[in-house]
């Protein structure tokens, strides 16, 4: 029985997609393996988000030569020569939608370069590689097909949920549109048996993903929309808990807030990139709102779900941007309190409208307001959890976790994340995993809420 290795990089799309992946090879009578050394196929989904993270699998993947030219370590002569005749790497995703042949001229190899429209023929792509011995380029769709996706799920307890593929928004910066295509929303009955699947399997958390989820339904003349959507799942026995990313604040409105307060399943918490804090950086980037529409956002999520858990994306150093735009993101952060914030230096993406653009803010400027506002955010996050102190949350468990103390000594302990998205500690016996339990909060740190056990639900 043949075996995959499968590296997934980036988003929570590309985690579904490995998934999808595997289930197919799975039917064509793959196993997963579990060392990359000792598979038949090698995939790496790889994301093309950022560069530095493009960099990252160039490097890994060049250092998997060795399994081709028989230096891997540890394998016999014969292993070898095996190896160099049936073993296929593969660079899958975004980035090999970016890159395409180039990957090949970079990487020889390489066997497949596949696109993120073309996952479903990876297993003929993969048996005409090693038929044929050659090397196969599979990036002709930008349009994805709108197919019912496999059941494999690599977690039985949460499991993610694609609603729609590609992207309308075309901000600046962002390459997503360009790899992955204009937006597809994926047809309601085949996300609703995929939810009714995964209940029966014992699946009790699920997250709805899209690059702008709010906009799902718009490119199908506005048949049902993103809320209707959420209404229909919230009524699929045995799902317990409704998650979604990402949102994007054009098209946030009251409408959502109100179902986040009043659908019993979805969890009080919202991803909302603000990207930045100045109106002519915002511009630029085509984001197609203004601070104050978003402060407005802000306000009416606060006053409709008050202790709603609020996260967001920044870029510093986007081109063009001055100290003082750079001082009204820092403003921003301190005036809107996120629970999380993940802060990334602008690095220019090719086909994009920012990378015609000087990449004109220095690096060591973007070194020194990144620091500046993971500093902020830090200090931020710490209070907002010390808020919570000697309250309750409840806790979907999820697993095992760790506990560091200052003089490092390690505590074993249960892990799961509250409905406003806090990763919680406590301790416990193990068979409160995939339980639903309360858990009273009495330390906590920047990023995570550490209890005890306080009555468990179900």
């Amino acid at each position: 029985m043949k075996k995959v290795f499968i590296r997934t990089f980036g988003c929570q799309m590309n985690v579904r997609d490995s998934e999808i992946i595997l289930g197919m090879l799975q039917e064509k009578g793959y196993r997963q393996a579990g060392r990359l050394e000792e598979a038949d196929v090698i995939l790496f989904n790889a994301c093309s988000v950022r560069r530095q993270a493009e960099h990252r699998v160039f490097s890994i993947v060049g250092s998997l030569k060795r399994l081709k030219n028989g230096t891997s370590k540890g394998l016999t002569r014969n292993t070898h020569n095996a190896i160099r005749n049936t073993k296929v790497i593969g660079v899958i995703g975004c980035m090999a939608q970016n890159y395409q042949d180039e990957i090949f001229r970079r990487l020889p190899h390489v066997d497949l370069v596949c696109g993120p429209a073309n996952i479903y023929d990876i297993p003929q792509l993969i048996t005409k590689a090693r038929n044929e011995n050659t090397q196969v380029l599979a990036v002709d769709r930008l349009r994805r097909p709108l197919l019912p996706d496999c059941s494999f799920r690599t977690n039985n307890l949460k499991a993610f949920i694609s609603v729609m593929y590609g992207c309308n928004n075309f901000c600046s910066y962002c390459i997503v549109p360009y790899v992955r295509g204009r937006q597809r929303s994926r047809p309601l009955k085949h996300i609703l048996d995929e939810a009714k699947g995964l209940a029966g399997r014992g699946v009790k958390e699920i997250t709805l993903l899209g690059q702008n989820v709010n906009s799902y339904g718009k490119d199908s003349r506005g048949k049902i929309n993103f809320v209707r959507l959420l209404e229909k799942l919230d009524r699929i026995e045995g799902i317990e808990r409704i998650r979604f990313v990402t949102s994007h604040p054009k098209d946030a409105s009251k409408e959502l807030f109100r179902a986040m307060r009043d659908l019993p399943k979805l969890c009080e918490h919202l991803h909302l990139p603000l990207q930045a804090g100045s109106d002519k950086i915002l511009r630029w980037m085509n984001r197609r709102y203004t601070l104050r529409n978003y402060l407005k956002l802000i306000e009416d999520l606060c006053r409709i779900i008050p202790d709603c858990g609020l996260s967001t994306d920044i870029i510093v150093g986007f081109p063009g941007e001055s100290e003082t735009d750079f001082q009204k993101t820092h403003q921003a952060l301190q005036r809107i309190r996120f629970d999380e914030a993940f802060i990334f230096k602008y690095s220019p993406r090719p086909k994009t409208k920012a990378a015609q653009l000087k990449d004109d803010v220095p690096l060591e400027i973007k070194q020194r307001r990144n620091q500046a506002l993971l500093k902020l955010q830090e200090e931020i996050s710490l209070k907002k959890n010390k808020s919570l102190l000697d309250g309750s949350v409840r806790v979907l468990t999820d697993g095992l976790g760790n506990y560091f103390e200052r003089d490092s000594s390690k505590t074993n302990m249960l892990q799961g994340r509250s409905r406003t998205n806090k990763v919680t500690l406590f301790a416990g016996k193990r068979d409160l995993i995939s339980q639903i339990v309360n858990v009273r909060i009495n330390r906590v740190t920047t990023h995570t809420l550490i209890g005890e056990l306080n009555g468990k639900k179900n």
